[in-house]
């Protein structure tokens, strides 16, 4: 490993265990200017004047990304010292970086235009129908077809459930569909009578109708975990930027190595 750390840039990063020393700190660096750039996400997602500038769904994937670079840097930035001050924002960073991943999830439930906006119940079901009716308009009314299309449902969801219980039924539903999608593709595929053309074109329908029907059918349950969600997760992400700050401006102010 010698070699490696007299190479180039490297040079001057000599070996070392702590995380305001060597090449640890310059990771540390990198990993919270992955966590300032990715709030560019809330930017875009609160001011009109950036409607315009890429999908909402982009920006998200972008913001759980460098969310996920960020962690792993400042982890290994911390070389596995957890104490002091810092250590709540570094718990904090984990369990957001952790429940973000599950924040994703619900946020794929609720469909949404370019915009970001939220479709409304009466738009999916809108959506469903125009779905159907374009279906039939491209390749008729054929009982294979229609038996195809038709294989997808979806059960209603329950706001009854508590959290947790609602979670776990909509991972269960998630689940079984996939495997029902990817049952119907090998049919599709394995049907000589049905040119491939047409195959296609059913199988993108029937993911369509899917995606919509999974929408409509949990709308409701997904908001609302969603929104238990949010109270959740921004209390403690802003936790960990407030720290996250007192930690860089104590070092860069008294040159302090641990707080």
């Amino acid at each position: 490993m010698g070699f490696i750390q007299n190479f180039g840039f490297l040079e001057k990063y000599t070996r070392a265990d702590s995380p305001s020393k060597g090449i640890w700190h310059l990771i540390g660096i990198v990993g919270s200017a992955c966590f300032i750039i990715m709030m560019s996400y809330s930017i875009r997602k609160r001011f009109s004047f950036m409607v315009d500038v890429g999908s909402l769904r982009s920006w998200l994937d972008v913001h759980m990304f460098l969310g996920i670079v960020g962690t792993i840097l400042t982890t290994t930035h911390t070389t596995y010292k957890f104490g002091g001050l810092v250590s709540i924002s570094f718990w904090c960073m984990v369990i957001v970086a952790s429940s973000g991943l599950l924040g994703r999830y619900l946020y794929g439930w609720i469909p949404h235009q370019v915009s970001g906006k939220e479709l409304e119940m009466e738009e999916i079901r809108a959506y469903l129908e125009a779905s159907d009716q374009q279906m039939q308009d491209a390749l008729g009314k054929d009982p294979q077809i229609v038996n195809y299309y038709d294989r997808i449902s979806s059960p209603p969801g329950s706001d009854q459930d508590n959290a947790v219980v609602a979670i776990f039924k909509m991972f269960f539903y998630d689940l079984a569909n996939t495997l029902l999608i990817g049952k119907i593709w090998v049919e599709l595929m394995s049907d000589k009578t049905m040119p491939t053309s047409v195959k296609k074109q059913l199988f993108s329908m029937i993911r369509e109708k899917n995606n919509m029907l999974r929408s409509r059918n949990f709308l409701s349950t997904a908001q609302r975990l969603l929104h238990y969600w949010h109270v959740f997760h921004k209390p403690l992400a802003v936790m960990m930027f407030i720290v996250m700050f007192i930690h860089i401006i104590v070092w860069y102010l008294f040159g302090a190595h641990e707080i």
